[in-house]
């Protein structure tokens, strides 16, 4: 079984309706699959604590979509039921368009979806609302609503009426309250790695929604079955051992990654640049994934050994990938000649194409609001276009390359070869 729960909106509350039917449907003894629709590094973190499991994403211009339907059945193994939240509306992709969108993931990966409505101030027109959702394309694969902000249930009835009439069965509902707010700051939610509370407020939400496990169970049971597959992964990373910066300053990797890197014959080496004082021994390569780094500077900067550890490190040639927030990291403690400042804007926002200088073409992502700008002379490996921009990233000193763009590499083993190799 698996749903889809997509929003109408940005700001319906789908984040908080996904945590809250996570969780449910875990109290009801069930093992629940999570998966993120996009390249959203932070709402699979929530995802996890309320599952017990990891999150995937799934992103139809970071991956080929065999590669999606691939991370799809990986992550629904040994599951009872799988939900996939959405990103943003449910048509929003690409400049505009469908392209990339949750819509468009829904109807490549066969997934009924349940429209997340915000119920506020209205009734009947939450059902209009939803028509018009279920008729902007007739290919959708809409089966269901969940109504959020309720008032009451007196409130949800008039609407669960309204949606009958529209032949939309509601699999649910949960009220207004304050208390399921989730803070933000400049890329998106606060990360779960920086709020020990939120174990508590999932609870809560889980407590709040209202849930008709039938109706839920024949939307579900609607998905096309995606079998669980088996990669037959080159083994060229045999032997190698990475060292992965893994805590609350980093947490920006996707589980398929860890996943590929594993299955070419990896040993990744999980370490701590907040509380470790060396890097681990033995290590052939160094990744140091996004994150929030520039939230914890100081933290950062005053573990001195584990500060030098990396300095010697980059300074003996360890082969070391930095992507986005790893790449203020060794900026950030004098381990390569880059100046970063943060600003109080996006400088750049969404789906890239990265050339390699030997032509090697992928595609990526850019999400920050940092800035950083070479104090010395530096030879850059990318050429990264967005539409018609064109501009050098991916900064090479000694053996580190480090760059904005976030990289997806299941299914491309070729390119994880070229990152760790």
């Amino acid at each position: 079984m698996r749903i889809m729960l997509a929003g109408i909106s940005s700001g319906c509350g789908k984040t908080t309706a996904s945590l809250a039917l996570m969780a449910a449907l875990r109290r009801q003894g069930m093992a629940v699959a999570p998966f993120k629709s996009g390249p959203d590094y932070i709402d699979p973190g929530f995802h996890r604590v309320a599952c017990g499991r990891p999150s995937h994403n799934l992103d139809e211009w970071l991956c080929a979509p065999e590669s999606v339907r691939q991370i799809l059945g990986l992550g629904s193994a040994g599951a009872d039921i799988a939900v996939i939240e959405g990103a943003m509306g449910f048509y929003d992709g690409l400049g505009g368009g469908t392209q990339c969108s949750a819509y468009a993931l829904a109807k490549h990966t066969g997934t009924p979806v349940v429209l997340v409505v915000d119920a506020s101030g209205s009734a009947a027109s939450a059902a209009a609302t939803a028509l018009g959702f279920m008729k902007y394309r007739p290919d959708n694969t809409i089966a269901g609503a969940l109504v959020n902000r309720v008032s009451g249930e007196r409130h949800f009835e008039l609407v669960r009426e309204a949606m009958a009439g529209i032949g939309l069965p509601c699999v649910g509902w949960m009220p207004k309250d304050a208390g399921l707010h989730m803070p933000d700051r400049h890329l998106g939610l606060v990360p779960v790695e920086e709020r020990p509370e939120v174990r508590a407020q999932i609870d809560r939400a889980a407590d709040l929604i209202h849930i008709d496990l039938d109706a839920l169970r024949r939307v579900a049971s609607r998905a096309e079955a995606i079998p669980e597959p088996a990669p037959d992964w080159p083994r060229r990373l045999s032997g190698l051992r990475i060292g992965l910066a893994k805590d609350a300053a980093f947490s920006f990797t996707y589980e398929a990654n860890l996943i590929a890197l594993r299955g070419m014959g990896a040993e990744l080496v999980p370490f701590s640049p907040l509380e470790d004082l060396a890097l681990p021994e033995g290590l052939d390569a160094l990744y140091l994934p996004g994150g929030f780094p520039e939230v914890f500077e100081e933290r950062l900067k005053a573990n001195a050994a584990m500060a030098q550890s990396v300095r010697d490190a980059v300074e003996g040639g360890l082969r070391v990938y930095a992507e986005c927030g790893g790449m203020l990291y060794l900026a950030m403690i004098g381990a390569i000649p880059l100046r970063w400042e943060m600003t109080g804007r996006l400088q750049r926002f969404g789906y890239v194409t990265v050339t390699d200088r030997d032509g090697y073409a992928f595609p990526a992502h850019e999400f920050h609001h940092s800035l950083v700008t070479p104090t010395e002379p530096l030879d850059t490996r990318f050429e990264v276009a967005k539409g018609e921009r064109r501009y050098r990233e991916g900064y090479l000193y000694k053996n580190v390359l480090a760059g904005y763009p976030h990289i997806h590499f299941f299914g491309r083993p070729e390119l994880a070869e070229r990152l760790f190799l």
